[in-house]
């Protein structure tokens, strides 16, 4: 099955109107690709969200929980003071139906699932678009910020095999999660940490990329802000700046369709909308600010960005 394939596969199962059974994960199994529940599940939750939240509800118990100590002190930096401080938003305004967010311990397949439903999160995709933009570099030092279940990451690690990839996110089961699956794909020079992307404990000016991917979208405008700022002072002058995310649409009219679609699952998405995120890049101190789109696999879901630090 092809990406494209994919990406339509959950409608054509919902329109089947049957319910598939869903399918019982263990920590050694849980990187296995879709199955025919979870797209089903995906694609309810856009045509019948009452109904799919039901079924998220029930299902998620079902699933490997990813838990350790409460203060997160197996994840944070070695020199870090565990707990993190963690954004109000992130805990108060769960998104996509998970209850608790990311912060449940057994949201991590969740997360991982969707990698396969958007067109910027397919790992072959990043893989492409990666090079695309960064294959004449030489980085030594990466950060991935907001990695959920480290698809870029591990993609940057793979690209970059002489590379420092750091990958972090609020989300400390999400970083046992990649930790773990580190461990199954061999990726040695990549490491995951869990960090507040708004503040991290790095010094000024201490990585060659900086990137995140669908992150911006999940936070007020306050808070999104602040990561670019933060992006800026940590990358190296001539550093780049890259990112993935849910698309800026040309008219307002478009902007709030977009919105419509997703009220419940995405609730800061009205305000991104409001955000311009271009416009807020080069607020935020970076040039060349560019925004790139697909054209082999035309996408309605995501844009690429890149800009330099000056």
């Amino acid at each position: 099955m092809n990406a494209t394939e994919r990406m339509m596969s959950p409608q054509l199962t919902t329109l089947s109107g049957v319910e598939p059974e869903p399918v019982t994960f263990t920590r050694e199994t849980i990187y296995q690709e879709n199955t025919p529940f979870e797209n089903f599940l995906f694609a309810l939750a856009h045509q019948q969200p009452e109904r799919a939240i039901e079924l998220l509800h029930e299902w998620i118990e079902t699933l490997p929980s990813y838990d350790g100590p409460a203060d997160g002190s197996d994840v944070v930096l070695p020199d870090v003071k565990a707990p993190i401080d963690i954004p109000r938003h992130w805990i108060e305004k769960p998104v996509h139906f998970i209850p608790g967010g990311f912060a449940n311990p057994k949201a991590p397949r969740i997360i991982y699932v969707a990698r396969n439903q958007y067109f910027f999160c397919q790992e072959q995709t990043i893989k492409e678009w990666l090079w695309k933009v960064h294959g004449s570099k030489s980085p030594k030092r990466i950060l991935d910020m907001g990695c959920g279940t480290g698809t870029t990451t591990f993609v940057y690690g793979e690209l970059f095999p002489t590379a420092e990839v750091i990958g972090i996110d609020l989300s400390a089961p999400l970083i046992r999660f990649c930790r773990e699956w580190k461990n199954q794909r061999r990726a040695s020079n990549v490491s995951f940490y869990q960090e507040n992307a708004e503040a991290t404990h790095w010094a000024n000016e201490s990585f060659d990329i900086v990137h995140f991917t669908y992150v911006l979208h999940e936070m007020p405008q306050e808070n999104a802000r602040k990561i670019l700022h933060e992006m800026s002072r940590l990358l190296k002058p001539g550093g780049t700046f890259s990112a993935m995310e849910v698309m800026y649409d040309e008219t307002p009219e478009e902007r709030e369709a977009r919105v419509k679609r997703s009220p419940a699952a995405e609730p800061f998405l009205e305000e991104y909308m409001q955000f311009n995120l271009p416009v807020a890049i080069g607020e935020a101190g970076f040039e060349c600010v560019e925004r790139h789109y697909a054209n082999k696999f035309p996408s309605t879901d995501g844009m690429f960005l890149t800009a330099l630090k000056p």
